[in-house]
């Protein structure tokens, strides 16, 4: 196993994990602040979707090969820091899963109704 191979693969999947973290809970904010519309914001929902897929792949596949190929001769790597900090990224999606789903929203008005008191 050559483990600077794995751990770069678990690295690439960690930066997928918060693209999709970003494409899904905080694409409103990211729209906001990169002055986007609402068409805007849907692209960049779209386009963290997919570099979450492409980085989360790529990440997988080369984990895949580190774990295949021999680690005779090469320097011993740490690779337990990365795992961790992979467990918490998993662990920190699936709780703003839970909030977003727990938490009660303000119902939003459409363009032009107004609130009666």
């Amino acid at each position: 196993m050559r483990k600077t191979t794995v751990r770069s693969g678990i690295r690439f999947i960690s930066a997928g994990i918060i693209a999709l973290m970003a494409a899904t809970f905080f694409h409103a904010e990211i729209a906001t602040l990169l002055f986007l519309g609402t068409g805007g914001e849907a692209r960049l929902t779209f386009l963290g979707f997919f570099l979450s897929g492409i980085l989360g792949g790529y990440g997988v596949l080369l984990t895949a090969f580190g774990f295949l190929r021999s680690g005779a001769g090469h320097p011993p790597v740490r690779v337990v820091p990365s795992m961790i900090f992979l467990f918490s990224l998993i662990v920190l999606f699936f709780v703003l899963a839970y909030t977003s789903i727990t938490t009660p929203r303000a119902p939003t008005l459409r363009p032009g109704e107004s609130i009666s008191i």
